[in-house]
């Protein structure tokens, strides 16, 4: 192995692991179990690998990663119709009395459940506080869109919690 292949695989390791909370992430929102969580991650992180070379830093490097991962989660929802099962942020959904509750977690959960793997795509990316620019790059979609989309996943959103 040549000095500038291992030098280009440290340099990705380092990335990977400094960024890794993204992959994990996307992980959760799309994989219901711990293994196929991992499975998930091996994909993604091989998807990135293979990416690496081409990545040409005209993007955060973030907005690589969660590009290649929800792209790579997407397409295995598509395959294997896996389903959302955690989130930690729920104050956008849930009423500030219920922000705390078990209760109010599980049917936030129940709730994102039911989105389409592209709702569930953006919802993440919204409560990852990206600005609909971030989001924009990450999706490919315009930030015009991405707002209308918002609100309609907000709606959505409602109308399963208060059912």
């Amino acid at each position: 192995m040549s000095k500038q292949a291992t030098s280009d695989e440290q340099q990705f390791l380092e990335l990977l692991e400094t960024h890794q909370n993204i992959v994990h992430k996307v992980c959760r929102m799309y994989a219901r179990s711990e293994e196929a969580r991992r499975d998930l991650f091996q994909d993604i992180a091989a998807q990135m690998w293979r990416a690496w070379p081409a990545f040409r830093q005209d993007c955060k490097v973030s907005t690589w990663m969660y590009r290649i991962a929800l792209n790579v989660a997407i397409s295995g929802v598509r395959k294997q119709e896996l389903q959302t099962t955690e989130l930690t942020e729920i104050q956008h959904f849930v009423s500030a009395d219920e922000q705390e509750t078990p209760d109010a977690y599980a049917r936030l959960y129940a709730a994102l459940e039911r989105l389409s793997p592209s709702e569930k795509s953006v919802a993440l990316l919204y409560l990852e506080d990206h600005s609909y620019e971030e989001m924009a790059q990450i999706t490919g979609l315009s930030a015009d869109n991405l707002r209308v989309r918002m609100f309609r996943i907000r709606e959505k959103l409602k109308t399963i919690l208060q059912s």
